[in-house]
């Protein structure tokens, strides 16, 4: 959400066209964000919004959401040079999947919707916590055999700063709040691609 995508949160561009924002999810936001309630009670209240809703209607809103300029052609350079991509994101799953598909990624770590015989069931699944994805970076550098001098993170907001903390090389893509501040590198506009040419660029020297 944010990186490889131009809506910044796919949680909240599923409520905002099921018209259950405002009033409604916004508030478990800012709950959540005050510290009221924790990460796990705001994916919960938040997946209840959606119970009894159709997958198939889930699935067509999802497949609006466009890659930023360059997604495709990054990925392609980045496997080119045998560099590993992997999607890390506390985003719904089933957008995440269209995009690992979309762009030929074959590991991604997201958050679950539950459904049983295509509806929506109120259940979350959850995967990847609010500011902890840097547990799973180091969790799949383990599995590969590789350490942070051997990995890059590519994020966009706060939630993003584990996960650059476990890596070498740390890119912040058209970033809020203060992760720009926690990057080595930012690309505040423009193509996906750019980031293709930092890794290139930082390999070379």
């Amino acid at each position: 959400d944010g990186t490889l995508t131009t809506v910044k949160s796919s949680w909240e561009y599923l409520h905002r066209r099921f018209n259950l924002w405002e009033d409604n999810a916004d508030l478990y936001q800012e709950r959540f964000r005050s510290g009221e309630i924790d990460y796990g009670e705001f994916c919960r209240l938040d997946s209840i919004l959606w119970k009894g809703t159709s997958l198939a209607d889930v699935m067509e809103i999802v497949d609006e959401i466009p890659c930023h300029e360059g997604s495709l052609e990054t990925i392609e350079a980045l496997k080119a040079m045998g560099i590993t991509p992997v999607i890390v994101s506390t985003g719904v799953s089933f957008l995440v999947g269209q995009v690992a598909s979309k762009l030929g990624i074959d590991v991604s770590f997201a958050n679950d919707l539950c459904e049983e015989e295509g509806v929506l069931n109120g259940d979350v699944r959850i995967h990847v916590h609010h500011e902890q994805k840097g547990d799973v970076v180091r969790d799949v550098l383990r599995r590969l055999g590789l350490d942070r001098e051997d990995a890059c993170a590519v994020g966009d907001g706060d939630g993003d700063r584990g996960m650059f903390e476990a890596v070498s090389l740390p890119i912040a893509f058209h970033p809020s709040g203060s992760i720009a501040t926690v990057a080595q590198h930012t690309v505040p506009d423009g193509s996906l691609f750019r980031v293709f040419t930092i890794i290139r660029d930082h390999e070379s020297t």
